[in-house]
């Protein structure tokens, strides 16, 4: 591996969550699995709460192994190496196939961000109707707005800036955003062309990993935050019993 990818290795593999975070145990070797009930005005929703960190720690899981198998493949940081008008083959089209599946559960991972404050600061928005960047950005505005939903929404917005290889990068989230999008709707990011239809010149593996890598762990810290946030107001509410 290169010096570039030994550090989102590290970066990522020290990532994690208490799985057993919001169990709430009775007995011996037995625990209370959820619960349907009306929740009162000034009472935090644990139950949902614990429904999205059950998401958010399986989401987890699959992103760092989906990671894991892309670093073994061990994409080139030599950008001579990089032959943007041949096919990636070999092991370049399997570290993208790993790759490919970490944008698609990053972008997930952040509409668990969204799904978790929705329920925490009792915005009551529908499931359904929770779209994590315009989310964010009405949250940050008005008398009642949230500092927190104006960092994400910044970041969201990042310009972008590319420097370095063992420092973060800027617009991770928009530039994800729109590799995705181009999976989605348009012709792959993986496939250089140049017609009526698209013009695109496939990117360096290492870069898209990097980029991914990145938001991933943006995500995370945003996660860790409202966590913490959560459990403070917990005990705000067990001292005040």
């Amino acid at each position: 591996m290169g010096a570039s990818l030994d550090w989102l290795k590290e970066h990522v593999e020290s990532v994690s969550f208490n799985e057993l975070l919001f169990r709430v145990n009775y007995g011996e070797n037995k625990y209370v699995f959820g619960a349907m009930y009306m929740v009162e005005e000034d009472e935090i929703d644990i139950f949902a709460i614990s429904s999205i960190y059950d998401t958010i720690i399986d989401l987890n899981t699959k992103i760092k192994y989906s990671f894991e198998m892309a670093a073994m493949y061990n994409p080139s940081e030599n950008l001579m190496d990089h032959k943007m008008f041949e096919k990636p083959s070999g092991n370049e089209m399997k570290a993208l196939y790993y790759i490919e599946n970490m944008i698609f559960r990053t972008s997930t991972f952040w509409d668990m961000l969204a799904q978790l404050c929705n329920v925490f600061w009792k915005v009551r928005k529908p499931v359904n109707k929770i779209y994590t960047e315009s989310f964010f950005h009405d949250c940050s505005q008005g008398k009642n707005k949230k500092i927190f939903s104006k960092d994400v929404y910044n970041y969201f917005k990042e310009a972008d800036e590319v420097k370095g290889d063992m420092g973060r990068w800027k617009g991770n989230f928009e530039y994800i955003k729109e590799y995705r999008n181009k999976m989605t709707h348009r012709n792959s990011p993986n496939v250089s062309t140049l017609s009526n239809f698209d013009m695109n010149l496939r990117p360096p593996t290492i870069f898209v990993l990097k980029r991914v890598a990145e938001d991933y762990l943006k995500a995370t810290e945003f996660i860790k935050i409202i966590l913490e946030e959560i459990f403070t107001e917990l005990e705000k509410g067990t001292l005040d019993e």
